[in-house]
């Protein structure tokens, strides 16, 4: 009967988000000792370490809008022995709409984990024995990142300045109608989602 000890480990995956430090692969002791003559003693340990790095953001945003700004629609009639004025002011509607984009961000540590102690000792077996000890040891990662942003805006805006009468109106002032400025402005801003992997 060949006669061997075998000590060691195998790392885990692992499912991490934002920092992932691997693990060292763990110390590895073969013995092969103790067989008769003309033995065969074939001995294989490998060791896979792996690092699975996950990321999923998915974004939904809908932005409704309606902005008014309105002035005027003043009357003056039918006014007799002075002057009739209307004045209007500025209408002005503005809308800024800015939506920010998700973001990943994965940090692995520089150092793999990649070391090992290993250590195969093969004594005291008898005359002509065949001995084979392989150790292997792998390592890899894995890194997803993934972003889904789904962004609607509907925006509206609208300035409305004047629609003022004067009518019917008698005096040596006469009548006057001023009407001020009509402005809207509308921004809107999508940031676009981000992965980062720093390692």
């Amino acid at each position: 009967m060949n006669k061997f000890k075998l000590t060691t480990a195998v790392a885990t995956a692992a499912l991490l988000v934002s920092a992932v430090a691997p693990a060292a692969f763990a110390a590895t002791s073969v013995t092969v000792n103790g067989n008769g003559a003309f033995s065969h003693t074939n001995v294989t340990v490998n060791n896979t370490k792996s690092t699975v790095v996950s990321q999923t953001n998915t974004s939904n945003v809908t932005n409704v809008v309606n902005s008014t700004a309105s002035t005027g629609h003043n009357s003056s009639s039918f006014n007799t022995g002075g002057g009739s004025a209307i004045v209007t002011g500025n209408a002005t509607s503005n809308v800024n709409v800015t939506v920010g984009g998700s973001s990943n961000t994965a940090n692995l540590t520089s150092d793999c984990g990649c070391t090992t102690n290993t250590t195969v000792n093969v004594s005291d077996n008898g005359a002509f024995s065949s001995n084979k000890v392989t150790v292997k040891n792998s390592s890899w990662v894995t890194v997803l990142q993934q972003n889904v942003a789904n962004v609607l805006n509907a925006v509206s805006g609208k300035a409305k300045t004047g629609g003022n009468s004067s009518n019917f109106n008698t005096g040596p002032d006469g009548s006057a109608v001023g009407t001020g400025d009509a402005t809207s402005n509308v921004t809107v801003t999508v940031n676009g989602s981000s992965n980062t992997l720093n390692q």
